[in-house]
């Protein structure tokens, strides 16, 4: 082992820093531990994910590593104040502050003592303070954080491998010190609760450090974790004899039969039998999908006294005004919307599921009836907005899952609620919308089972398949979709075909009556991506970049294809910039005009325009990017402010911790694209053993609402028509459906 030296010390100066990254010379009145060793130059050199207040002192720990250039060195492990935070008093603390930040004056003198506030990470008082916004309240906090004695997390999870990120982690997951060390030394695999610690990288850790394959804690966690899979891959139990079967294979020594007698008292699980067959499950979904049957058949089932008024010349106007009348199959699908409570809109591109939803809405507005709109994905809410003329939400804004302003308790104030998209929506976000509509409100949802699967248990298959939710399908394509090929194309795609007279001859060339579809095909898919790169750039001259789409199946593909397709629409000229990710192989650059997109929700998003709000944004959501400044403190300290203008949303700040969920969104993924409608669409579909199906080229190609241009070859374009993702979900939805309507008749 090499040798560990702790010293009483504080940085002389910093020779490099990239964000929490530094290498420091260090001064040194003290060591406590080891033979201290200097380096070449005579100076003790530090180096590591590091941050100290200049001129304050610390108990500094490192290993020591010998650097063939420069000598001696040591890889920072932990530092704590020699006075820590947590034993100052008011006075001390005062100076702190001081020694922080410039600002620090300024808290002073608004607050005497101010400990508490910073305990509590208070941003509300902090932001009262003339000067200090959101960003900088963040940043102080953040620093206030680094100078806390986290040492005895430390020292407990480097015991199991575990490096200080991860110690990190879990101190602001349980907002203690104390909890992570206890749940560590009870069960370390309860920390599988944390996000970002799966069950793989914990028992990695754990069976280095001694704890047996066959240790029940393990044996649980690794059940947790198998049920986990399973809802990833939509099935919410499995037969009891295949699970033990697979316990037999997998975990040494393992003994079935004190494991199960484990399991079913266990309150975590729910063995049940089902079609003469024992059946085990996480009762935590399994219970989900009881409440949403008991949710949706309470809305089916109510009732309502509201009674619609000129629903026939409402429909008439509209066929007025748009130059041709619905046919019998959408006007009874207007009637059944109307009437029924809970009700399913299907159907593929081309059947006028748009328009049909729009008449719908004109007839309940026309009656004063209240209606919200909302969808999985922020692309998808935004095209929402487009067609229906309504403010459509994602469901968690709806819904303020997550947010300071959650409202998804107190249920939602809307007549009707329509859920676009409805096969992305997994079970556990549904079961969250459908209990917070009233009884005596409608629920109409629309979607297209051919589209991509939700990942994770959907809804959508099982509530069709019960028979208990009234279903409208649309299947006549109209004239004017008929000579679209992005239409008449994907369809065939769809039913596993390859589109009459596609062939290599078509390459290059624009399909259909509309000339709205284009293929290009390369024997050599090494020129894929430059031949998706080519179309952007001639796109550019008839479309604004805004309307202009690349989707690909790989984040990978998408990595390349940004920093690609952002050297043709926005090249690094003299604008500001920052990289994200610097040094690493996902490494990507951020400049001032490039088109991004967000990839994770923030319900905290410092408003650029009002210094004491905040905008939400969410994931899928798309913007540009303003400006991006670099300020530095007194320290030297570097902090990031860039103002994205996200579309439909507004200015919002972006800082050093948020940054890396803002991307390049010249290229995304088919899933992230999912929802949404884009007047000009490239798909780049190289070969791709498991992604490429075809519902994953139907989605992509039905993303474009003028023209569409499909790069692949020959090869994989039959092998992806070829697959289906269909997969064979297991859950228990459709019995609960089928149960409980069956006891609602005999009632």
């Amino acid at each position: 082992m090499k040798e560990i030296v702790e010293i009483v010390g504080s940085i002389e100066r910093e020779r490099y820093r990239n964000g929490d990254f530094c290498i420091a010379t260090m001064r040194v009145s003290e060591v406590r531990q080891g033979v201290l060793k200097r380096a070449n130059d005579g100076n003790v050199i530090f180096k590591g994910d590091m941050r100290m207040i200049p001129q304050k002192e610390y108990i500094i720990r490192g290993r020591y590593e010998d650097n063939k250039k420069f000598g001696p060195q040591y890889q920072f492990l932990s530092n704590k104040l020699k006075n820590p935070i947590e034993d100052m008093s008011a006075k001390e603390f005062r100076q702190f502050l001081t020694d922080l930040s410039p600002y620090g004056v300024r808290i002073n003198k608004a607050y005497e003592d101010a400990r508490k506030i910073f305990e509590e990470h208070n941003l509300e008082a902090l932001t009262k303070i003339d000067g200090i916004g959101n960003v900088r309240a963040k940043e102080l906090l953040d620093k206030y954080d680094s100078q806390r004695d986290y040492s005895p997390v430390y020292v407990e999870f480097a015991k199991y491998g575990f490096s200080t990120k991860v110690a990190k982690r879990a101190i602001d997951y349980y907002s203690s010190i104390d909890t992570p060390i206890e749940r560590l030394k009870k069960n370390p695999y309860d920390l599988m609760e944390i996000p970002g610690l799966g069950f793989k990288k914990i028992d990695d850790k754990c069976l280095e450090h001694g704890i047996a394959e066959n240790d029940p804690r393990r044996i649980k966690a690794f059940l947790v974790d198998y049920f986990e899979q399973l809802e990833m891959d939509s099935k919410s139990w499995i037969p009891v004899a295949q699970l033990k079967a697979y316990l037999r294979n997998e975990i040494f020594n393992c003994d079935i039969a004190e494991t199960f007698k484990k399991l079913n008292a266990d309150k975590n699980f729910v063995i049940f039998e089902r079609e003469d067959e024992k059946r085990i499950a996480l009762r935590t979904i399994y219970e989900m999908e009881k409440k949403v049957a008991e949710e949706l058949l309470r809305i089916k089932n109510g009732s309502s006294d509201v009674e619609l008024q000129d629903v026939d010349k409402v429909i008439g106007d509209i066929e007025k005004e748009q130059g041709w009348s619905y046919s019998t199959e959408q006007r009874d699908a207007i009637d059944t919307m109307l009437k029924e409570n809970v009700v399913i809109l299907r159907g593929p591109g081309g059947v006028g599921k748009t328009t049909t939803l729009n008449a719908v809405i004109k007839v309940l507005r026309h009656n004063n009836i209240s209606v919200a709109t909302c969808a999985l994905a922020g692309k998808a809410a935004e095209n929402l907005t487009q067609v229906t003329g309504l403010r459509g939400q994602t469901i968690h804004r709806l819904l303020g899952i997550g947010s300071p302003f959650e409202l998804k308790d107190q249920g939602l104030e809307y007549d009707v609620v329509i859920l676009d998209e409805l096969s992305m929506v997994n079970i556990s976000l549904f079961s969250e919308l459908v209990r917070t509509i009233p009884t005596g409100a409608k629920l109409i949802m629309v979607g297209d089972s051919a589209q991509l699967d939700s990942i994770g248990i959907g809804v959508m298959r099982d509530a069709i398949a019960s028979g208990t939710i009234p279903v409208i399908t649309l299947n006549k394509i109209h004239r004017q979709a008929q000579e679209s090929a992005i239409i008449t194309h994907s369809l065939a795609f769809r039913a596993g075909n390859l589109p009459d007279g596609l062939s290599v001859k078509a390459n290059w060339h624009m399909m259909g009556k509309r000339r709205d579809l284009g293929y290009v095909f390369e024997d050599d898919e090494k020129n894929l991506l430059g031949d998706a790169c080519k179309i952007f750039k001639y796109a550019l001259k008839q479309y604004d970049v805004k309307d202009i789409q690349i989707v690909s199946q790989t984040t990978r593909n998408c990595l390349m294809l940004n920093k690609a397709a952002q050297q043709i629409a926005n090249p690094q000229k003299d604008q500001d910039y920052y990289v994200v990710y610097e040094g690493k192989e996902y490494e990507y650059t951020l400049r001032v005009g490039d088109k991004v997109i967000n990839t994770r929700n923030n319900y905290r998003t410092p408003d650029a325009d009002r210094s004491s709000a905040f905008l939400p944004i969410f994931n899928g959501n798309t913007g540009t990017i303003e400006s991006i400044d670099l300020e530095k403190g007194n320290k030297g300290e570097e902090s990031l402010r860039m103002i994205v203008d996200f579309d439909g949303i507004g200015r919002v700040v972006i800082d050093s911790g948020t940054v890396t969920n803002i991307q390049l969104g010249y290229a995304i993924t088919v899933h992230k694209s999912q929802g949404s409608t884009i007047p000009c669409v490239i798909v780049a579909l190289p070969f791709q053993y498991v992604l490429n199906t075809r519902e994953l080229l139907y989605t992509a190609i039905t993303r474009a609402s003028k023209v569409c241009y499909l790069v692949t070859s020959m090869k994989t374009l039959r092998s992806t028509v070829k697959k289906t993702s269909g997969v064979k979900a297991k859950s228990n939805l459709v019995y609960f459906l089928k149960e409980m309507e069956a006891k609602n008749s005999e009632v």
